[in-house]
This record gives C-alpha cells, sequence and structure tokens, in this order.
C-alpha cells in the first residue's frame, strides 16, 4: 500500500519527457546549487552578526546529529532509487546508492527546524528563506527523479526529531552552566 502511494505520487510530480528544458535548468540549479545559499548567508551572519552564532552552533550540531541519523538508516535499510527500478524519468545523474533518506532534504530541513525551534524576532526573514530554499530542493529532487516522495518525508521527520533533541540538549545544558 505505502509503496504503491509513493509510486503515484512520485510519477505526479516527476518531470515528464516533455518537460520544458528551462523548467529543467531550474530544478536542477535548486536540486544541486540552491543549499549553497543557506551556507553562504550563514557564512556572511558570522561575521556580519554575531548575535546568530548561537544559532548557527545550533544549526551546526543539529546537522551532525540528522546526518548521522541518516547514515544509519542508509547501512540498515537500502532503498533504491527511482531510476534505479526504471519509474519515471531522470534528469540528474545520481549513482545508484541508498535514497532514504534524501540527505539534501535532511540538511535544508535540519537548518529550517532548528532556526524554527529557536525562533526569535529576529530570525523571521531567516524562516521563510529556509523554508523557501528546503521546499524547492525537497521538489526538485522528486522532480528530477533521484529521490522517492517518501525519501523527503524521512528526511523532513529525522530533521525535526535531530533539532528537537538539540534543542532540548541546550537547554539542559545551559541549565547545568548557569547554576
Amino acid at each position: 500500500m505505502w509503496h504503491d502511494f509513493n509510486t503515484q505520487l512520485f510519477l505526479l510530480i516527476n518531470a515528464s519527457d516533455q518537460a520544458s528544458k528551462s523548467f529543467i535548468s531550474f530544478a536542477v540549479f535548486c536540486a544541486k546549487y540552491l543549499a549553497y545559499f543557506p551556507i553562504i548567508v550563514m557564512g556572511i551572519c558570522w561575521f556580519i552578526h554575531p548575535i546568530y552564532r548561537q544559532l548557527m552552533l545550533k544549526m551546526l550540531i543539529g546537522l551532525c546529529l540528522a546526518l548521522l541519523i541518516t547514515f544509519i538508516i542508509r547501512h540498515l535499510f537500502y532503498s533504491p532509487r527511482p531510476f534505479a527500478v526504471d519509474v519515471g524519468t531522470n534528469y540528474l545523474f545520481h549513482d545508484k546508492t541508498s535514497s532514504l533518506p534524501s540527505q539534501h532534504a535532511v540538511f535544508v530541513w535540519t537548518l529550517f527546524f532548528t532556526a524554527l525551534f529557536n525562533k526569535t524576532q529576529r530570525t523571521k526573514t531567516i524562516l521563510y528563506l529556509l523554508a523557501i530554499v528546503a521546499l524547492l530542493i525537497s521538489w526538485s529532487r522528486i522532480y528530477l527523479g533521484v529521490h522517492w516522495p517518501l525519501d523527503i518525508f524521512v528526511g523532513f521527520v529525522v530533521s525535526i526529531i535531530s533539532s528537537f533533541i538539540i534543542k532540548k540538549c541546550w537547554i539542559s545544558v545551559s541549565k547545568l552552566i548557569n547554576r
């Protein structure tokens, strides 16, 4: 049942053979290069706005945890990519590694949820930008045929869990330090 739903949703989002070349190019840009945008913004903020440094440290620690969980899942459960099982259309070269969960989705959604769980009035713009970037990257990975919707969803869940754990641990450690 889940497999059929995942496949049908994939085919609904995946680009067709007649997809516009310019739209494919936009999707490739989102899938391959858009993830650099938050990194560049974080680098600039690190030097220009020191007030964001604690948030960026939380993001970095959250990413380490989320990517560790991703590594474990990928090595315990092999999930072939859509093009590896001849489903849909593939417009982006990728090795036939396990696709569950999407590392790109884990990366951008962890940044988003860490910012969300540490929201202040100043982080509102960052949240909007991260949400747009995360949605575009998640969509493009399916649209170009390298991930199933379930890969993105599991990446989303891993990100929520990792960001939540970091928030709770940070609060606990802060209480211990401030005693």
